[in-house]
């Protein structure tokens, strides 16, 4: 590994670019923890996935029941599956029930209408835009060949997560999780098995991966909503991290990892070196974003009141703001006239965040109806989620496939 008297920049993986310049901004150490990451998956959720690759169908069960139900429900289970539950069910010591509650209603409290933009041209166009985390999704073809349903997907998880409550040991957002927790380990599992280059790209949805799509869910997001005038105070977004730092811990992103960021800043910093470390977007990722942009301004054309194609365009430009030119040109997003309506949009946004802030009233009102929104959206969900059937099924090492149903 790295050190700081003599690094090595030629240990793998490979797929951790700018060595030199990583060290010369930010030290030796912070390489190493980089290469750490890279060579890192879900070892409590890998054991589970390596027992039930070779142990009955009871196995399979023990665990659904453990996820639903909690440890206490079984009866002598598999070690691999009690270190789990354990592990998922311990409650950190800085976990305040409170401000996870505040922070989930400071989000929900944004519009779905917002939190959508914010998570697609934003959350979802930096995951995106990471070669190493393309390659994964490729693979699976989920997001080539089934956009819509995939992110249909992602927004089902999100919405029971981000409910008040959710995160409890066996509330919706906690199982939810969990499943997608066993849904990475299984693809991590099945990648490894049929011969996927750990040398070149390291361990596959390796802590490094997860860690950057979590800050893509935190950081990111925040910001976006922030360009579009919806702000946080201090309060705001402390609580918004004890969310989201919870949400980690259930799924599978280690605490000496996460532990980093406590705030804009921290996060920004982690996700600089993060950054720092990927290859430029390749074709895989302009394929991806052009997909999920288009999907994206697809759905919410009726919502924004203007017509598809330029609500297609507005989700170019929102990518462009949140993420700025040198990014966006990276991965093609498109430039066209509709940017102009972008500080339009971020004016009328203050001055309702503003009514809302000095309205309880207004502000429960908003959430109700973001919660309202998540209900329908879950109600048109037509079968299960690939996190969902990944689990509920006869265990295989075969990659899962998001589902047909519209």
């Amino acid at each position: 590994m790295v050190n700081s008297t003599n690094p090595d920049l030629s240990v793998p993986p490979f797929n951790v670019f700018n060595r030199a310049e990583i060290i010369d901004r930010f030290g030796a150490d912070k390489l190493a923890l980089l290469l750490e990451m890279a060579t890192s998956g879900d070892r409590p959720a890998d054991d589970v996935v390596a027992e039930l690759s070779k142990a009955s169908d009871d196995h399979q069960h023990i665990l659904n029941a453990g996820i639903r139900h909690g440890h206490r429900s079984l009866v002598a289970p598999p070690p691999s599956i009690s270190a789990l539950l354990k592990q998922a069910e311990s409650i950190p010591h800085w976990v305040n029930g409170l401000s996870v509650q505040r922070g989930s209603e400071a989000y929900l409290a944004s519009g779905a209408l917002w939190m959508t933009v914010a998570i697609g041209p934003g959350s979802l166009a930096h995951t995106y835009g990471s070669p190493t985390i393309s390659k994964v999704l490729m693979k699976t073809g989920n997001l080539d060949e089934r956009t819509d349903r995939r992110l249909a997907e992602t927004a089902i998880w999100l919405h029971h997560v981000l409910r008040p409550g959710g995160l409890h040991q066996g509330a919706d957002g906690y199982v939810h999780t969990m499943q997608v927790r066993m849904l990475h380990a299984r693809v991590r599992a099945t990648l490894l098995k049929h011969g996927w280059n750990t040398t070149d790209f390291g361990v596959p949805i390796s802590q490094l991966d997860m860690l950057r799509t979590w800050l893509g869910f935190t950081y990111i997001p925040c910001s976006a909503l922030q360009k579009i005038g919806i702000t946080f105070d201090e309060h705001e977004s402390r609580e918004l991290y004890d969310l989201w730092k919870l949400i980690a811990h259930i799924l599978g992103i280690e605490e000496r990892f996460s532990r980093y960021v406590v705030d804009d800043a921290s996060a920004a910093e982690l996700l600089a070196l993060i950054d720092a470390s990927c290859a430029k977007p390749d074709d895989s990722c302009r394929l991806l974003m052009d997909k999920m942009l288009t999907s994206i301004g697809r759905r919410l054309h009726a919502a924004l009141g203007v017509h598809e194609e330029v609500s297609i365009q507005l989700m170019h430009a929102f990518c462009r703001l949140f993420h700025g030119d040198e990014f966006a040109d990276k991965v093609e997003a498109k430039r066209s006239w509709v940017a102009n309506l972008l500080p339009q949009i971020a004016h009328f946004n203050r001055c309702e965040r503003q009514l809302e802030r000095n309205n309880k009233v207004l502000r429960a009102r908003k959430i109700a109806q973001t919660l309202d929104s998540f209900d329908r959206k879950i109600a048109a969900m037509k079968g299960e989620t690939a996190y969902q059937s990944a689990i509920a099924r006869t265990f295989s090492l075969e990659l899962p496939q998001v589902g047909l149903s519209h």
